[in-house]
């Protein structure tokens, strides 16, 4: 509406920058190569730290191995040359292996790194237990823990039998084991593994961090666009009110509607405005911290429901049912959360696919203690698993309209504003959906 001389206002249309979209392409891109050039370079260490750490595993094993043979032909000729003597124990004591040696009668007659000091049993002690002479009860558990220590290095590696050189014949055995270096070298791979997957996953955390503040701040920027948007049509409407308020005032000739319709008109259209007005606000306070009051979450909730059940459409029979059960007042923000309920009751009637369509809403407290629980329940078509898992998704949607952004900024405002929960309590083709809004005390 316009009068002579008076051009309607007009808004400029939103228009996206050229060549945004395949910067952030691009963008995206970059930080997915990067992240795979870290994964490929955590892998190639990985793989190499294993090949290394095996190779040294396998050559410690091996010089294990020969020091022990080494040992055992090396014993009893030992014990007649007093060089040889030496050399021998200096062997001996440089070695980090464990090492038991005992004779033809399983008695123990030398050992190291099993735990035991050689000085708190002494030959005499052995021999005196080798020939049946009564020996101390901790002699007899000394020399049996010895023994047990010799069977269980037998399980890692074979004993090896210590000959006489002359006749040949068995005056022992030496048992022998893995050096301790080698058990912790065996779990760096594992270790390596566990680091590499920890590394990946806290890079694919912070990717998708990213992705979602890019997210985040795309809903922010159209929020804030949507309401700069609407605030210059809306002042320049209330503007035409006022003047037709002024014109019906004044003169009757001066209007074709007369003046009771048009009082009652412009009365809708102030409705209207503060409505509209009402979603700018909305939208402006998407990206700031909104102000929480302490509030009767009933009253938002009726008052939501009540601006919906107005609204209607005429070919929809549907029966909004309420059940309020008093409830403490909490911490929120009325228009935010009425934004909620009025887009919870748009996707419960835009489900409804029967004639006797029933919408439940109702407010009570919540089962884990403090707090209330909004409960709005359809019996509309339902959805499958997998809808259920994309409902709140930005952009999915299954209605032949829409951006399918309701549900995620709805979600946006009960768990980042109120610090509460947005669920799909219970859903199932052709029975209807039970969504929850969960708020702290």
């Amino acid at each position: 509406m316009s009068s002579a001389g008076s051009p309607a206002p007009t808004t400029a249309p939103v228009r996206m920058p050229r060549g945004s979209g395949r910067a952030q392409v691009r963008s995206e891109w970059l930080r997915v190569s990067i992240f795979l050039a870290v994964g490929l370079l955590l892998t190639a260490t990985f793989v190499f730290t294993s090949l290394l750490v095996n190779r040294l595993s396998q050559q410690i094993s091996q010089t294990s191995d020969v020091l022990a043979r080494l040992c055992a032909q090396a014993s009893f000729p030992a014990t007649r040359d007093p060089q040889l003597q030496r050399i021998m124990a200096e062997i001996i004591a440089q070695t980090d292996f464990p090492i038991v040696i005992t004779d033809h009668d399983s008695l123990p007659r030398a050992w190291r790194n099993v735990g035991l000091d050689a000085a708190l049993l002494s030959d005499a002690s052995v021999d005196s237990a080798g020939r049946g002479l009564p020996v101390s009860a901790e002699v007899q558990s000394r020399i049996r823990l010895l023994q047990e220590r010799a069977r269980l290095l037998d399980q890692g590696h074979r004993p090896i039998a210590m000959l006489q050189p002359v006749t040949g014949q068995a005056l022992g055995l030496l048992h022998y084991g893995d050096p301790a270096i080698l058990a912790r070298l065996r779990w760096m791979p594992y270790l390596s593994a566990a680091g590499l997957i920890l590394i990946l996953a806290f890079g694919w955390w912070g990717l998708d961090g990213i992705r979602r503040a890019e997210r985040r701040s795309i809903w922010v920027g159209m929020a804030l666009e949507t309401a700069h948007q609407l605030g210059t049509p809306l002042s320049s409407l209330m503007g035409w009110i006022e003047l037709l308020r002024s014109r019906g005032d004044g003169s009757q000739r001066e209007v074709l509607i007369p003046h009771p319709e048009l009082t009652e008109t412009l009365d809708e259209m102030e409705r209207d405005v503060e409505r509209l007005t009402k979603v700018a606000h909305r939208f402006s306070h998407v990206g700031s911290a909104p102000l929480l009051e302490v509030q009767d979450v009933v009253s938002v909730v009726r008052h939501a429901v009540e601006y919906m059940r107005r609204r209607l459409p005429d070919h929809h029979d549907v029966d909004i049912q309420e059940i309020y059960v008093e409830v403490a007042p909490l911490p929120c923000n009325p228009e935010l959360l009425e934004w909620v309920i009025e887009n919870l009751l748009s996707n419960a009637v835009s489900a409804l696919d029967k004639r006797s369509s029933v919408i439940e809403v109702s407010v009570g407290p919540r089962a884990e203690g403090r707090g209330a629980e909004i409960m709005v329940r359809d019996n509309g078509r339902g959805m499958n698993l997998s809808e259920q898992r994309r409902a709140f998704e930005p952009g999915y949607t299954t209605k032949r309209r829409g951006w399918g952004l309701g549900l995620a900024l709805a979600r946006r405002v009960v768990q980042e504003y109120h610090r509460g929960r947005l669920f799909i309590r219970r859903s199932a083709p052709g029975e209807g959906t039970t969504v929850v809004v969960s708020l702290p005390g």
